[in-house]
């Protein structure tokens, strides 16, 4: 239980966001509609309440009124007298016509309005959410709640529905005992059955409903995993494999509708046999105390009705579920923690405006910080101060926390333990939004949108942002620029698709490049797809064009980190070697020189051996034969 676990030992190791996720009450999506619904007053509600009892207390009007008509047909002799009744009949009908009609308009208008609601809510709380909710959800899942907000609106319909019905069950009920007050604990009893068999079986078609839906989730998965993998499947003869799995989840997901199916209609099964059979029972209890044949064909109909309110109201139940978890799903993002003192973080429009600063560069320092993602300490004691200014590297193994220690300063994590500085001041929410702001940063992950060249490069550029002449030339986008069809108004595809991974990488540093007054510089394998010599080339361009930065680079190239001021050696969550290159490079034993040794190594003896086939791409031709480039 969350609570046990926040007093045990490993608890007090836990994030503050697990924390905080622990603490939460469980989320109940009625009361936070009937709070949204409450805010812009309660006058639409209570009428369309009191609207659904005057329908209820119509149907059994309508009933005592036919009860009267067959009482008084024999003595309805005159047509002014039949003209009469008629009119009156017809007026009554009328009048639940428009109640009708008033109910349904009500309905869909209350509707409208909650998703109308809903959506301001949803648009205004999604800038305020930190970049670690998105990080943890995929983009196809918020897009997905998004465009289902358009399902609130079917639950003022149900609501409504379920609200007449149990009025309709109660005001039977009570109908049924003003008229032969004998009946009334067995219209009692069947007014129970029909309201309390569908809150016992609630558990089991919960049960039933989230294993359907969590297997269709699994299939849903697959199919998807399958398609962005159909490549590598159909290269390496993965196809039975493929086929295997997923007949194993169709199987499970077969047997759980089945089950599923099985519940409901044994659910519904003993509440119709059971509503039906006591119904038969009090009206034969009741015709034996009843003698008039309109009196007991009333209390017939009424009786009978008990059970087919129950059975709608069983329905209405089964549905239950299923709405909860679209309701919990659309509104878990508006429960959701909020960056702390962010201001929407940035912005998808023009950039927003500088904040005041001094334009200088920022030293950065972590005290005691330690990060957990996921439950895993992705950090440990992290003790550093890089000065204003200075330029160093971070190298180490693949998983070792290197891309998590830029992510604090760019305000994806934030820290377990500790605390981070920049410039100065503690890092938090709004200091983070001015960051992003004076900030570069460059890995693979950047997006590139489907647009045009041109309309990338210039995405998210201050109103300051020198020409993008020379960052094409800085980036070395020439040749990128004479092979394009249409050269900056070219497409670029989704994710940059229509480009190489080299070339994307490159109109990603151009992009960087344009905030050439940033204040910190964050490279996270920058130049990956790239060849040696051009990587080393852009690297040495980039310190050239953040000269007066500071700038922290990641990367897997050891050999170019000789160039730099600093070099970091990270290793399982922390730093274990920090100096300069050339002093860690003549320490016996340091990991920075077995680093060193090992790339060179696998440089040597890989195109040293006679075992494999040297083949190049040179300007868009293959090359058999020579050594890699150096």
């Amino acid at each position: 239980p969350p609570a046990e676990l926040l007093g045990s030992d490993a608890g007090a190791q836990l994030s503050p966001e697990l924390v905080a996720a622990l603490r939460e009450p469980p989320r109940r999506p009625g009361k936070e509609l009937l709070r949204v619904l409450r805010e812009d007053g309660l006058l639409t509600p209570l009428s369309l309440g009191l609207g659904f009892a005057l329908a209820a207390a119509g149907v059994v009007l309508e009933a005592l009124l036919l009860r009267s008509l067959l009482d008084l047909s024999i003595s309805l002799g005159s047509i002014e007298r039949r003209a009469a009744v008629l009119g009156v009949v017809l007026a009554f009908l009328a009048m639940m016509l428009a109640l009708e009609v008033f109910l349904t308009a009500g309905v869909l208008r209350l509707g409208r309005h909650l998703e109308a609601r809903l959506r301001v809510l949803f648009l205004e709380k999604v800038p305020r959410l930190a970049d670690r909710y998105f990080h943890s959800r995929p983009m196809s899942d918020m897009a997905e709640r998004s465009h289902s907000l358009h399902r609130l609106r079917l639950l003022v319909g149900v609501g409504g529905r379920l609200l007449r019905a149990s009025l309709e069950l109660v005001i039977t009920t009570a109908a049924i005992a003003w008229m032969d007050p004998g009946s009334a604990p067995g219209a009692a009893v069947i007014a129970g059955a029909a309201l309390g068999l569908p809150l016992l079986a609630q558990p089991l078609l919960v049960e039933a409903d989230l294993r359907v839906r969590t297997h269709a989730g699994a299939l849903a998965r697959f199919y998807l995993d399958a398609l962005l993998g159909i490549v590598a499947v159909r290269t390496h003869r993965a196809e039975r494999a493929i086929r295997r799995e997923h007949e194993a989840l169709v199987v499970e997901w077969s047997r759980a509708g089945h089950a599923q199916l099985r519940t409901v209609v044994s659910v519904e099964g003993a509440h119709t046999a059971a509503g039906f059979g006591l119904a038969a029972w009090l009206f034969v209890d009741a015709l034996h105390r009843s003698g008039g044949a309109a009196s007991s064909l009333l209390l017939l109909y009424w009786m009978l009705n008990l059970p087919v309110l129950g059975v709608e109201i069983g329905q209405l139940a089964r549905q239950y579920p299923a709405h909860r978890n679209i309701t919990l799903r659309l509104l878990e993002p508006l429960g959701a923690i909020e960056q702390s003192g962010d201001d929407g973080g940035e912005a998808t429009g023009p950039a927003p405006e500088r904040a005041p600063a001094d334009g200088g560069p920022l030293a950065i320092a972590l005290e005691g910080v330690g990060v957990q993602v996921a439950g895993h300490q992705v950090l440990r004691d992290v003790d550093l101060e890089i000065p204003a200014g200075a330029h160093v590297a971070i190298v180490g193994p693949s998983g070792a926390g290197k891309s998590t220690l830029l992510g604090l300063l760019l305000g994806w994590y934030s820290p377990a333990t500790g605390r981070v500085l920049v410039g100065g001041a503690p890092l938090d929410g709004r200091r983070i939004a001015a960051l992003r702001r004076e900030c570069a940063w460059l890995e693979p992950a950047v997006q590139l949108w489907n647009r045009s060249l041109h309309d990338n490069l210039v995405y998210g550029s201050p109103d300051d942002a020198p020409s993008f002449g020379g960052a094409i030339r800085a980036a070395d986008l020439h040749d990128l620029l004479e092979a394009l069809p249409d050269g900056l108004q070219t497409t670029l595809g989704e994710g940059g698709a229509l480009v190489s991974g080299g070339q994307g990488q490159r109109v990603r540093l151009a992009r960087a490049m344009l905030r050439r007054r940033a204040r910190l510089v964050l490279l996270d394998e920058p130049f990956r797809g790239l060849d040696r010599p051009r990587r080393r080339a852009l690297l040495a361009r980039s310190r050239a064009w953040w000269e007066g930065a500071t700038l922290l680079c990641v990367t897997h190239d050891v050999s170019e980190t000789r160039a730099f001021d600093r070099v970091l050696v990270v290793e399982d969550g922390r730093v274990v070697e920090d100096g300069a290159p050339a002093d860690l490079e003549a320490t016996p034993g340091s990991r920075y020189k077995a680093l060193l040794d090992a790339e060179e190594a696998v440089t040597r003896e890989l195109w040293a051996s006679a075992l494999w086939r040297k083949l190049r791409l040179e300007g868009g031709k293959l090359v058999e034969g020579g050594a890699p480039s150096s």
